[in-house]
């Protein structure tokens, strides 16, 4: 990928639309899970040490390698020493892994996180920020981008901190609409992405509280894209838009799109829990990847009524065939229902 490769997306797309890196969720399975329904996603990796990275061939062979569903897949990393962060940069770089971009992670809030330096702490401490930058984008062909927050704690300059990162080198930067100090409480304000955007040549990218692409799409307003986090929880539709089902390949579907929401089947429903919990194996091995299927499962089903008992099967499943049983005796018990969707209230 060439430096220039967010400028050239955004001659194809309107906006950009990314999946958002989340710290035990985005891992392969999932981005293929989300690609599967709208493979116009750019999806960024959950967050991995820069210096994990760079002393742990185990680490790098296992969360760099993924499946071409995912590209142009986004690698967060994250530290404080950009000489660590360039070191980093060569071994993602390597074209065996065929990383699309160096995303640096400059916006989580979580105390551990900050006490080491890391994180939103990089607010504050601007200069290294920078310097984070200026290092990577020298040692790598690869674009990079930088996601951050609005501040730290609401005493800190976002459109200087993003000119500096821009100087430096970010060729995109994504601004969680919340500062650092409040987490993930309150509403996410985009008002300050906004007037950013007039101050700076680089594409930025808003997120905080995205229900879905239509409302990705509208608070956008100037900005180049928007990312979805926790609303795609068993929900890869969510980044599916009115667009899509103008399409042929979804054209077919438009009776289960409603105010900017599209509701499933249960079949379909049934087909994404097989899908992830599959690739979740495939990719992490029967015991941990039939573990950390448990908390998706009943994500996908939330929304379906009268399947007390199957949630708790699904939360204590033990193996792939455990699981692929409980979905079958779904389908069976409810081979009637399979083409109504149970979040328009279609099944009691």
């Amino acid at each position: 990928m060439s430096k220039s490769f967010w400028q050239d997306q955004l001659q194809i797309h309107e906006k950009l639309c990314f999946l958002a890196p989340m710290d035990g969720y985005g891992d392969s399975a999932y981005r293929q899970s989300m690609k599967r329904v709208a493979p116009h996603v750019y999806c960024i990796s959950e967050f991995y040490s820069a210096d994990g990275l760079i002393h742990s061939k185990f680490l790098a062979d296992s969360v760099l390698p993924h499946q071409t569903i995912e590209d142009p897949l986004i690698i967060q990393i994250f530290g404080k020493d950009p000489e660590v962060f360039a070191k980093a940069a060569k071994i993602i770089s390597d074209p065996k892994y065929n990383i699309a971009g160096i995303d640096v992670n400059m916006g989580c809030p979580a105390k551990k996180v900050v006490r080491s330096g890391h994180g939103s702490s990089l607010l504050i401490n601007e200069q290294t920020a920078f310097d984070i930058v200026k290092a990577l984008d020298e040692a790598t062909h690869l674009p990079i981008s930088v996601k951050t927050r609005l501040s730290f704690d609401g005493n800190q300059d976002l459109i200087a901190f993003a000119q500096g990162l821009q100087k430096s080198g970010a060729k995109l930067v994504t601004i969680h609409g919340r500062t650092a100090k409040q987490a993930y409480t309150g509403n996410a304000d985009f008002t300050n992405i906004y007037e950013l955007q007039k101050h700076v040549d680089i594409p930025v990218i808003g997120n905080g509280d995205v229900e879905n692409y239509d409302d990705g799409m509208k608070k956008a307003q100037n900005l180049n894209g928007f990312m979805i986090g926790r609303r795609s929880f068993g929900n890869p539709w969510a980044f599916l838009g009115k667009k899509h089902f103008e399409t042929d390949t979804w054209k077919d579907h438009v009776n289960g799109f409603k105010d900017g929401i599209y509701y499933p089947t249960l079949g379909e429903m049934l087909e994404a829990m097989d899908f992830h919990a599959d690739k979740l194996v495939a990719t992490k091995g029967e015991k941990k990847g039939s573990l950390e299927i448990r908390k998706h499962l009943v994500q996908y089903i939330k929304s379906f009524p009268g399947v007390k008992e199957y949630r708790k099967r699904l939360v204590t499943t033990e193996s792939y065939s455990q699981t692929q049983e409980t979905i079958l005796e779904l389908r069976q018990k409810f081979s009637a229902d399979l083409l109504k969707r149970p979040g328009l209230g279609e099944i009691e």
